[in-house]
């Protein structure tokens, strides 16, 4: 029997558009939701991205890149999205303090101000090898400093727009006394004051599984105005994301889970004096950041990684918390009662499509994204791609969650 050999490859008349690709660029391809964009990398790991409007015509972008997570180095990038540009800017460097691991920034607005908050530990010395015969990890997440630095608008116009460097911001200084991390922006109260949600992050335990939460009330120049509210029972719940109630009557509080089980709620009625005891949702979480957004259509929105452990899975290891490898696939949730039902959910990336144990770094990591909205029912998505390669933007439609589209369609 003769096998026919083939005499070519597709390969060979293939139309390379990876050359084409510029860095920030905004593209729509097939098969993929959305317009996005690829933001160019500042380093071997890019993570931990934050969204903010400073205009109705400019997008902000702040993320922490560097090295590795916990060395020093590691320090805070900002890029801009124009509505005049078709592409993001050239990422400036916005924190300060070489000296340490610079991490998880947020943005907001107050005061005629751009308000910069962010954590700062201390780093190991890398010769340091003790941690790996105790119970501890490298990273000394337990030393972080909360610093605080602002950005005078009325000084800038719009042809300033790339030199927003460090060197433009106040001087960083320390919000607290005491060691604490954040994670997402702070909400703003009607009598002006701002409830940053943040958490104390110890040693004990070895994986951070003793962290907990604590909301910080700031004034409109992004100071503390107040001491800290513990929410109770928060062992574990971490990353707290604040939105109000769709009546106005309530606040929201949803948490990462150190247990990798799922996404958690709490609530408060008194404007944040006070809070419930987080109680589990129907989303599953990882052990992993996720974010909260409520939508002019009135609905809630909630990005986060669709896979958590089985609530049968009883053993911890390194610590009292549970790190499942997988951070895939990177989806978005609607509920429109609040966040107790969420009868729909999208996946926006599933990642490389490896699967199995053994394949985990293989399939990119899809992680710790940030998700607001601009112009009525589009969302806007940003997230630490590829096992933190770069940072990856996204912008789709409520209507690509609910399906309506695809359901007029086929009408």
């Amino acid at each position: 029997m003769l096998i026919n050999v083939p005499s070519f490859s597709p390969f060979s008349r293939a139309i390379d558009r990876h050359q084409d690709l510029d860095w920030g660029q905004i593209l729509i391809t097939p098969m993929q939701i959305g317009a996005w964009a690829l933001i160019e990398p500042m380093g071997l790991q890019n993570h931990a991205p934050q969204l903010c409007w400073i205009r109705d015509d400019l997008l902000a972008l702040v993320w922490m890149a560097g090295d590795q997570e916990g060395t020093s180095g590691m320090s805070v990038f900002m890029s801009l999205l124009s509505a005049d540009e078709g592409h993001w800017g050239k990422p400036q460097r916005v924190s300060q303090d070489p000296s340490r691991s610079e991490q998880n920034p947020l943005l907001f607005l107050s005061g005629g101000c751009l308000h910069l908050i962010h954590s700062a530990q201390k780093v190991r010395d890398p010769e340091d090898s003790s941690w790996m015969n105790e119970n501890t990890s490298y990273s000394m997440q337990w030393t972080a400093m909360l610093r605080h630095q602002a950005l005078d608008l009325n000084l800038l116009d719009s042809e300033e727009l790339s030199t927003w460097s460090a060197e433009a911001w106040s001087q960083a200084e320390d919000l607290l006394e005491s060691a604490a991390f954040c994670r997402h922006p702070p909400h703003l109260l009607s009598n002006g004051t701002w409830l940053l949600p943040i958490y104390r992050s110890l040693e004990e335990g070895g994986a951070f599984g003793h962290d907990h939460t604590e909301i910080l009330p700031l004034n409109d120049q992004g100071l503390v105005s107040g001491d800290a509210v513990s929410v109770p029972e928060s062992v574990g719940r971490v990353h707290g994301s604040i939105v109000p109630s769709a009546d106005g009557e309530l606040l929201l509080q949803f948490f990462r889970s150190r247990l990798a089980d799922r996404v958690y709620r709490s609530t408060s009625a008194d404007g944040g004096q006070s809070w419930s005891v987080p109680e589990a949702t129907m989303l599953p979480n990882n052990n992993s950041s996720i974010q909260a957004c409520r939508l002019s259509s009135g609905r809630l929105a909630l990005i986060f990684n669709r896979f958590a452990f089985p609530p049968d899975q009883d053993s911890l290891e390194w610590g009292e918390a549970r790190w499942p490898r997988t951070r895939w696939p990177l989806s978005i949730a609607l509920s429109d009662d609040d966040g107790i039902c969420w009868p729909w959910i999208r996946d926006l990336d599933t990642g490389f499509g490896f699967c199995g144990e053994s394949n985990w770094t293989l399939n990119g990591q899809l992680a710790y994204p940030t998700l607001i909205e601009g112009m009525p029912g589009e969302l806007h998505v940003a997230y630490s791609w590829a096992g933190r390669h770069s940072i990856r933007y996204v912008c789709l439609n409520e209507s690509d969650i609910l399906g309506t589209r695809l359901s007029e369609a086929s009408d």
